[in-house]
């Protein structure tokens, strides 16, 4: 086998085992959704308890993402996403044990703090050691993370109607073990270094630049919205009599429109990579949640669920890879710029189940829908008004016409000799004037005017004052044809 075969082969089993972690990192966040009413039921949770349940994995991001990616761009990438495959297989076996709320909330913020550094410094090791044209590979990470979102669901579902609620959480603590031992014994270097900029530094890069503030906007509608419709979709549909294998699967078929919307979009390269990509998908999400809005019907849930999946693939797809552009451009560290993006979205996370449980218990289902909704159209709209008036300028810069383009003139108003050099005066609505007198060093020509002045019109009375000036391609007065002397 040559050398070059060897590497091919071992990128390529990088990958497979890279975007198997997270798939199942990705299944293991969602796989709680449909069983959760389970849950509720078993240890006599309230809403906002299950908001927090729901939250908590939100709330380890926001904690860790921003410390793990400042560590991943100077410590390595490929260490911390390792010891987070290790953290969430543990806090997986945790929550198959849990038999209170405690023991639950605590086994969800651990998996949460292996979450946010696998989607920080695991993003910034598939970006180094496979990287792909036009940001393909953080592109298909978001895709494998579609496909874990209809397995999740789906498996857990069956699992835990046709086996017990704790054999998800076991099956997929195994996985994790087998992907993180994989990983390790591969030993896939970490590829070229990132800028090692300061964290403070790369931050106020990521606030200064309008492209990113845009994107992290995305970012905050996509976790809300992914947080309200996991909290509320199962219990509506429950409440509707659907069993948690139905809810899975429902959740399933949402995944699936994610995966394909998520690979269709990672599909255009970087034809997809612009800010009218990112505001359709704004757009989407937010036109995705009037139907539940309006009506608490099963098909009226099961329609924003996927709506809103499907619009959601496109924001996560196109974001990161333009983070990561943001980054290169900005000169920041690309484990920051990540770290930050997956902190918005763990405080959206965080706050969007917890509200959207206290909205449910006092205003209903249906009046938390449409504020959500309404949330994500005045975003939208600040993002639109952003994005036009960082383009601005640039299409509406005056255009210069010919006749107003002023003559050129050295510096400091001195001929290259060192002479004074006398401006040249402006007409009131004319064009350019060009001077007739223009002091020159001795031994130095005279420089030619455009069209110089007639014999006739040097000989005129006061040719010095009112002829000093003469517009270029054009007579001040005509040349008569020389007459012979006539003899006496």
């Amino acid at each position: 086998m040559t050398p070059a075969a060897g590497s091919h082969r071992r990128v390529l089993l990088f990958r497979i085992l890279i975007y198997g972690l997270v798939v199942a990192s990705s299944a293991a966040q969602f796989a709680i959704v449909p069983v959760m009413p389970v849950y509720a039921h078993r240890l006599g949770l309230s809403g906002f308890q299950q908001g927090m349940v729901l939250g908590a994995t939100g709330l380890a991001m926001l904690a860790v993402c921003v410390p793990a990616g400042a560590l991943s761009d100077r410590l390595g990438a490929h260490r911390l996403t390792l010891g987070a495959g290790l953290l969430m297989a543990a806090a997986l076996f945790a929550q198959s044990l849990a038999s209170d709320f405690p023991l639950l909330l605590c086994s969800r913020l651990a998996f949460g703090a292996g979450y946010g550094v696998v989607w920080t410094a695991g993003l910034s090791w598939i970006a180094a050691a496979a990287a792909g044209p036009g940001g393909r590979s953080l592109g298909g990470s978001v895709a494998c993370a579609g496909v874990g979102g209809v397995a999740g669901p789906a498996a857990s579902g069956a699992l835990v109607q046709y086996f017990g609620l704790a054999i998800p959480a076991l099956a997929t603590a195994a996985v994790f073990a087998v992907i993180t031992a994989g990983l390790a014994a591969l030993r896939m270097p970490a590829g070229p270094g990132t800028p090692s900029a300061r964290v403070g530094a790369s931050l106020r890069a990521v606030i200064s630049d309008r492209a990113m503030i845009c994107t992290a906007a995305a970012i905050v509608i996509a976790g809300v919205t992914t947080a309200v419709p996991a909290l509320l979709a199962p219990a509506e549909l429950h409440a509707a009599g659907a069993s948690p294998g139905r809810i899975g699967l429902d959740f399933a078929i949402a995944g699936m429109l994610f995966a394909l919307g998520s690979t269709l979009t990672a599909s255009a390269g970087r034809r997809a990579l612009r800010m009218t990509v990112l505001c359709a998908g704004m757009l989407a999400l937010a036109a995705a949640l009037l139907p539940a809005a309006l009506t608490s019907a099963p098909l009226a849930v099961v329609a924003m669920l996927c709506g809103t999946t499907a619009a959601r693939s496109i924001l996560w797809t196109v974001s990161y890879p333009l983070a990561a552009e943001g980054a290169r451009r900005t000169g920041t560290g690309l484990g920051v710029v990540v770290g930050s993006l997956n902190g918005l979205w763990a405080a959206a996370a965080v706050l969007g189940p917890l509200a959207a449980g206290l909205g449910a218990e006092h205003l209903g289902p249906r009046s938390v829908f449409g504020l959500t909704e309404t949330l994500c159209v005045a975003v939208l709209a600040a993002t639109i008004a952003l994005a036009w008036r960082a383009r601005r300028p640039a299409s509406r810069a005056p255009r210069i016409r010919a006749h107003d383009r002023p003559a050129p003139v050295t510096p400091a108003s001195t001929n290259p000799a060192g002479a004074p050099a006398l401006a040249p005066r402006r007409a009131p609505g004319r064009g350019a004037v060009v001077a007739r007198h223009m002091p020159v060093p001795r031994g130095k020509a005279r420089p030619r005017l455009p069209r110089p002045l007639t014999p006739r019109a040097l000989a005129a009375p006061g040719a010095h004052s009112r002829h000093l000036y003469q517009r270029p391609g054009r007579h001040i007065s005509r040349r008569r044809p020389h007459r012979p002397p006539q003899a006496d």
